[in-house]
């Protein structure tokens, strides 16, 4: 038997600036039988089907995985909307109840019926915890999936994730030192598909690497590779170095951890780095700038998103090269949108977290 409870109401007959405020649809779907919850969370549909990834983990509570989904799904609009696609944000979560690598092929297909019960107002993607064998699963039984490669359009999104982290960076360096990336120490947390790849960028950039991961392989692989210095993952963030690159998990940026920041710019993949919106005035009153999560790492979703827009006829008949360059285009931009960002906030005043998601407001309200 299969159980549903849903949260917020659908919020499209109401204004704008209402819809913005508040989740669309928060879905809790449990199969007692396969041992299996995931959460669907829409939050925005202004300019497109939501879109995000699922992430598979192991929740201390079902509030705890509901949350999660919730604050993901919101910087989900964030990052569609500066990112320039028509997209809303959406996320889903699978509680790993059960502490299986993965998940079973069942309960995999259980998630695509779930999926279709949408009716394509969800497309989701790669996250943590699933992988393109996983997606692929899914897609057997679902349409609504991207990210799984359609010839040379689309695959796994970890690249384009990791290139436009490495822009944006790059980008907030020159801005707040004055200085390229060579010489440049920059501690990395997280050596996951995005976090290694966005190491041999900085690695070939010139910049020294302070790493850090729960897995010993892949540390020895960084110190291997790009001769990076490596430590404990509970000390990564108050190194010693001009650079701090959050690409684990989320709420790494907290009361706690702030004031042991040395880094005076904050760029990296995970999501939702921000513990609260507190976090973010406390970094600039230290005089750190942070570049928002949902600003530099939006490469991946830009390309997930290419995919689906190929897959419904958005490109009108375009060719691999024509496609290949709006993805570019929208990726090699995420450098301008964080210039943007750091623009507003000085000229308002704000801390950065503000200023993006401001601008990312201004977009939704025009749209509508």
């Amino acid at each position: 038997m299969v159980f549903s409870q849903s949260g917020s109401a659908q919020a499209t007959d109401k204004p704008v600036t209402e819809q913005i405020n508040q989740h669309e649809l928060v879905q809790i779907k449990s199969n007692p039988e396969l041992n299996f919850t995931a959460i669907f969370a829409i939050h925005n549909t202004c300019l497109g089907p939501a879109a995000g990834g699922v992430r598979r983990w192991v929740y201390t509570s079902r509030e705890a995985a509901e949350l999660d989904a919730r604050r993901l799904s919101e910087g989900m609009t964030w990052k569609n909307a500066l990112a320039g696609i028509p997209f809303g944000g959406g996320k889903s979560v699978i509680m790993n109840l059960d502490g299986r690598d993965k998940p079973t092929a069942e309960q995999l297909d259980q998630y695509a019926q779930w999926l279709n019960e949408l009716n394509g107002r969800y497309v989701t993607a790669e996250d943590v915890g699933m992988g393109v064998a996983q997606l692929q699963q899914v897609a057997r039984k679902s349409p609504h999936v991207s990210g799984l490669g359609l010839g040379a359009i689309g695959g796994d999104p970890s690249p384009y994730t990791a290139w436009g982290v490495f822009l944006g960076l790059k980008s907030a360096v020159q801005t707040h030192l004055g200085v390229g990336l060579r010489g440049l120490r920059v501690a990395v947390q997280g050596l996951g598909a995005v976090g290694m790849a966005l190491c041999k960028l900085l690695h070939e950039a010139g910049a020294q690497l302070v790493v850090a991961d729960l897995s010993q392989d892949r540390t020895d692989r960084a110190a291997a590779e790009f001769g990076a210095v490596v430590v404990a993952s509970d000390v990564i963030h108050s190194q010693s170095v001009d650079v701090f690159a959050p690409c684990a998990l989320g709420g790494v940026l907290n009361a706690a951890s702030i004031p042991t920041i040395q880094a005076r710019v904050i760029a990296g993949a995970a999501n939702n780095q921000l513990a609260n919106a507190d976090s973010a005035v406390q970094l600039a009153a230290r005089g750190i700038l942070y570049a928002p999560d949902f600003v530099i790492n939006a490469g991946g979703v830009v390309s997930v998103a290419q995919e689906h827009l190929l897959q419904t006829g958005y490109f009108n008949g375009a060719d691999s090269e024509g496609i290949a360059r709006w993805r570019d285009h929208r990726i090699n931009g995420i450098a301008h949108r964080l210039e943007q960002v750091i623009d507003w906030a000085a000229q308002h005043g704000s801390d950065m977290d503000s200023a993006a998601r401001a601008l990312a407001i201004t977009r939704l309200q025009a749209s509508g």
